[in-house]
């Protein structure tokens, strides 16, 4: 049964990997970037490409990233695809007085549609994840 569940979710995550699609778009850029809906970022879908310089040249995308950030003052939202890292949900980082960053990362539930539009973006395929590493220990 454990066996079963393992090729189960490692070919849910070979599928998903294999076609990653992420919002790409800064909202100091475009405004609508701000929105946390499928359809207005909709012009933003784009597939991610491995990458062609910097450390992880090379490396496909392992999901994908929405960041909200406060600079002095001035809110925006970025959103991108994710060549290292781990899903995460809203993790606080802070600069000095003036930065204050939350940072997102998922990975997609499905091939071609991306995971980075809301607010929360853990994806219930980490918990499924973490779900098949429990049942192989």
């Amino acid at each position: 049964m454990r066996a079963a569940c393992f090729v189960l979710l490692a070919s849910l995550a070979l599928g998903v990997s294999a076609n990653i699609s992420c919002y790409q778009c800064t909202s100091n850029e475009n405004p609508t970037c701000d929105a946390n809906d499928d359809g207005a970022l909709e012009a933003f879908k784009k597939t991610c490409t491995p990458l062609t310089e910097g450390t992880f040249k090379g490396n496909a995308a392992v999901g994908c990233r929405k960041i909200t950030q406060s600079v002095e003052g001035v809110l925006s939202v970025v959103r991108e695809c994710a060549y290292s890292g781990e899903p995460v949900d809203g993790l606080k980082k802070t600069g000095n007085h003036a930065i204050r960053i939350h940072y997102y990362q998922c990975e997609n539930e499905k091939a071609g549609t991306p995971c980075n539009s809301v607010a929360g973006v853990f994806s219930p395929l980490s918990i499924l994840s973490l779900i098949a590493i429990y049942l192989l220990h």
